[in-house]
């Protein structure tokens, strides 16, 4: 396969078992570079293990299965790839927590992501090179909070953290972006501003962005492609769009409800989003 075609995830027969039970159940999936794809489903589903598992953050069963990441090995059988770490250095994650150091400066904990191509004594010293500060001022810039740039990390909202983790993937340089629940804990609001950073970052650079999600209507809007899970297996991979109330109720009967806002009803402009259109106006007006 040549690597103008090659995947940018590939996960094949992939099974995660905790004691008795099954996480993820034969998982197999392709995606393609510069997809942005909803990972959705209920509590326990398996979107957050499925996730550390193209991270090579978890391994799979000893049978368990492969992932490979931009060509590279990441595990196969339970087995972490040699070349996980080199792997990694593509892969930025963002955490439903955050994953920030508070009693640092929000410049700070976004220069982390250059760590892994710096010297070691610079990433032990903290002295990071001119560059490397003004491409982190850019992406504060970019996802609208460089005005947060030298306050501690502990002073920020929710909303503003999480941009401050996706600034953070920009400067690491990450060609795929996986997000974990970003907006979980999110007001409604602050959940629209981190979905529109995300989606201008897949439409203008070409990033691949996979987003795991409660929410279908965000799915909807923001994700061209939708994966639906449950109890560890996929029930659904297609158009985000297709995701009505009916669907909903029959992949996953009374738990629709946790995953229902305005999954049935038509969002309007949603089709801007997922070409990247509208994109800057909008994230202008939110920042």
């Amino acid at each position: 396969m040549t690597a103008a075609i090659r995947p940018a995830i590939e996960i094949g027969g992939l099974s995660k078992s905790f004691h008795c039970c099954k996480a993820l159940d034969r998982i197999d999936i392709s995606i393609r570079a510069g997809e942005m794809v909803a990972l959705i489903g209920a509590s326990g589903s398996g979107k957050s293990t499925l996730l550390r598992h193209i991270a090579g953050l978890l391994s799979a069963d000893s049978d368990g299965g492969s992932v490979t990441v931009l060509g590279q090995p990441i595990q196969r059988n339970g087995r972490l790839a040699r070349e996980v770490r080199t792997a990694r250095a593509h892969l930025g994650f963002i955490f439903q927590q955050f994953n920030l150091v508070g009693r640092l400066s929000v410049m700070v904990n976004v220069l982390t992501g250059t760590l892994s191509r710096l010297p070691l004594w610079r990433s032990l010293t903290g002295l990071f090179p001119q560059h490397d500060r003004q491409q982190a001022l850019d992406a504060l810039a970019r996802v609208g909070i460089a005005d947060t740039a030298w306050q501690r990390a502990s002073t920020l909202s929710g909303g503003q953290q999480q941009r401050a983790a996706i600034a953070r993937a920009l400067v690491q340089q990450a060609r795929i972006i996986l997000a974990d629940e970003p907006i979980a804990s999110l007001d409604p609001e602050s959940s629209r501003r981190v979905m529109e950073t995300l989606a201008r970052i897949n439409a203008e650079d070409g990033t691949t962005v996979v987003v795991s999600l409660h929410q279908v209507d965000f799915a909807i809007r923001y994700c061209p492609r939708a994966i639906a899970l449950r109890q560890g297996r996929i029930v659904f991979d297609g158009p985000s769009a297709a995701l009505t109330h009916q669907l909903l109720s029959e992949l996953y009967g009374a738990e629709a409800a946790q995953l229902e806002g305005a999954a049935d009803q038509p969002i309007q402009g949603s089709a801007s989003y997922i070409t990247g259109c509208a994109l800057a106006p909008a994230l202008a007006e939110a920042a």
